[in-house]
């Protein structure tokens, strides 16, 4: 299944460098070469080839079987908190009303907050299966860590302070990750988004957590190579994320902490039906910051993790990983240089989009379909 969907996109993009030549000229004689090459790179030939890949790859996907619901395994959720008085309240009563029969246990770890995060939380009526662990401000990563040393269960689900979980969340992931082959050690939750009504910039974060974010993790999953376990909501072995000694002290410790468990020869997956709702950027200014974070941790995760060394991580996740080098370009081509061609088509100029160009629109309509039935 994976080597036929990479035929044919390689068969698409070949054809595509093909029909394109006439349009790099074309550009070129405004911006040069390097722009024009740049730009039908990225908003045409590579997301042509992502795109049709992940087209093929759920085409050829055979229905999950249903599995045998194991018993409710003992769980616990890390939350690092930091500043987060206005969400921690919400989240905790999110886990509360999970219907899992398991014991749930919350180490909620309070990174030096500096407003009234922890006057918060000790006036909420918490159980005595909920921990507060206080330290200095030391980062993300250490507070996990911190965390982590408390752990006595086989399982650890990591949430942010602003997560909020359907009722089912914890019951869906866990059993996605317990019935998984042996070798599996992390599951990706399903993220939306929680603020999807605040802005303009949100709306268009929803489409692409609905479409981009979930129909990537959809198809990386069934190739058991999710390369992202987002901290906002995943759930881990707990002896595996031990064994590679935690989280790494860094902007991208959930793609770093993945990529490990993948060099490992580990593997992961992806449980589309167990669901968060986090909180996005509401400004275009918030929303650059959140995606050069996404691309630095990438670029970090590299750096780190000799991934292209590796002799246990597969062949599907390395490939995979390739893919997500181009995600950053494609990013910047689309937020500037769509907009601008839509103003053009507008004005009669079809340079950078024309009315063609708009097809891709039912076409992702008909991939969000097609993830949907399966």
């Amino acid at each position: 299944m994976f080597l036929i969907s990479i035929m044919f996109a390689l068969l698409f993009t070949i054809c595509s460098i093909f029909i394109n030549i006439n349009w790099i000229n074309d550009i070129a004689c405004y911006w040069g070469y390097f722009l024009a090459i740049y730009l039908v790179t990225f908003i045409a030939i590579i997301p042509g080839f992502i795109f049709l890949f992940n087209f093929i790859s759920l085409l050829l996907n055979k229905k999950e079987k249903k599995q045998c619901t194991r018993k409710d395994e003992d769980v616990t959720i890390l939350i690092p908190v930091y500043n987060a008085k206005e969400s921690i309240k919400e989240t905790l009563v999110s886990i509360k009303n999970q219907k899992y029969c398991g014991n749930i246990y919350i180490n909620i770890i309070d990174d030096g907050s500096t407003d009234e995060t922890l006057e918060v939380l000790q006036s909420m009526d918490l159980d005595s299966n909920t921990t507060i662990i206080e330290m200095p401000h030391r980062g993300k990563a250490n507070a996990l860590n911190k965390g982590l040393e408390k752990v006595n269960t086989e399982y650890t689900i990591t949430i942010d302070s602003d997560t909020i979980l359907h009722p089912l969340a914890v019951r869906n992931i866990m059993n996605k990750l317990t019935n998984s082959d042996k070798k599996t050690v992390a599951t990706a939750g399903c993220l939306f988004v929680k603020n999807a009504k605040k802005s303009f910039i949100t709306k268009l974060q929803e489409w692409d957590y609905t479409l981009g974010i979930f129909g990537v993790k959809f198809v990386q999953g069934n190739y058991n190579s999710t390369l992202v376990a987002q901290g906002a909501f995943s759930a881990y072995k707990t002896k595996a994320i031990k064994e590679i000694g935690g989280w790494e002290n860094c902007v991208g410790e959930d793609i770093v902490l993945t990529w490990q468990l993948l060099s490992k020869g580990y593997e992961t997956n992806f449980a589309k039906n167990a669901i968060g709702y986090t909180e996005v950027p509401e400004t275009l200014k918030t929303l650059g910051k959140q995606r050069k974070r996404w691309a630095r941790g990438m670029i970090e995760a590299f750096k780190k993790v000799k991934v292209f060394k590796s002799k246990e991580m597969n062949f599907k996740s390395k490939l995979l990983m390739c893919l997500n080098i181009f995600f950053p370009f494609i990013d910047l081509a689309l937020l500037i240089f769509v907009p601008l061609g839509l103003i053009l088509l507008a004005l009669g100029n079809p340079l950078l989009i024309g009315w063609m160009s708009l097809l891709v629109i039912p076409l992702e309509l008909l991939l969000c379909l097609l993830i949907e039935i399966l």
